[in-house]
């Protein structure tokens, strides 16, 4: 298929191709994307914190959220581009260090969950992969980098996570589908898991 570059930048390439109809169809593509990975890991974090699993989670403030008036915050999980860096990377190396960079934690524990998953196929031709990483007695670390963006870390009890979903003010926050996706995953883990 052909397909045409309108601009680009040093993370995302706007493009376009033809439609089933015959119409031009204008997506977003990540400059990193290659036919051999994933555009993107997702690492749920889960970490042992006063004697209880919890997920870490990442308050966020992302430009496209607030410019068009969806939500001030994000709450997100960590994630990073596959091979932005080093384009020999591996998903468990791109994991392993976005775990670090973003949330300054070691991971005792990391399984690959799913990958080639479509981010949101009408938008992007981006797809996660998804991992589930285990942090045993949970120390808040300074990031290493997070690029300005990240505000807070935020423990959220494995058990009381889809209510603590629930109780967010969706005017001021608005919580990543990836993050959804891995929770699901990472719960799924936990019933075959002694952590």
């Amino acid at each position: 298929m052909t397909t045409k570059l309108l601009y680009q930048t040093k993370y995302l390439n706007f493009k376009s191709a033809l439609s089933p109809s015959n119409h031009d169809w204008c997506y977003v593509a990540r400059t990193n994307d290659t036919k051999g990975h994933d555009s993107a890991v997702v690492i749920t974090t889960v970490v042992k914190y006063q004697n209880k699993n919890s997920f870490l989670f990442l308050k966020t403030k992302r430009p496209p959220l607030y410019a068009e008036n969806k939500s001030k915050y994000c709450l997100e999980s960590p994630a990073g581009l596959i091979g932005d860096i080093d384009t020999n990377e591996t998903l468990i190396e791109c994991a392993k260090k976005e775990l670090k960079e973003e949330a300054g934690l070691i991971s005792d524990k990391l399984f690959l969950e799913l990958t080639n998953s479509s981010s949101s196929s009408g938008l992007t031709s981006e797809t996660l992969s998804y991992t589930t990483a285990f942090v045993d007695d949970y120390k808040a670390q300074k990031a290493l980098s997070d690029g300005g963006i990240i505000l807070d870390r935020i423990l959220v009890d494995v058990n009381c996570v889809y209510d603590y979903f629930n109780s967010l003010d969706k005017k001021e926050y608005s919580i990543a589908a990836a993050t959804v996706c891995g929770v699901f995953f990472a719960l799924e883990r936990l019933k075959n898991i002694n952590f």
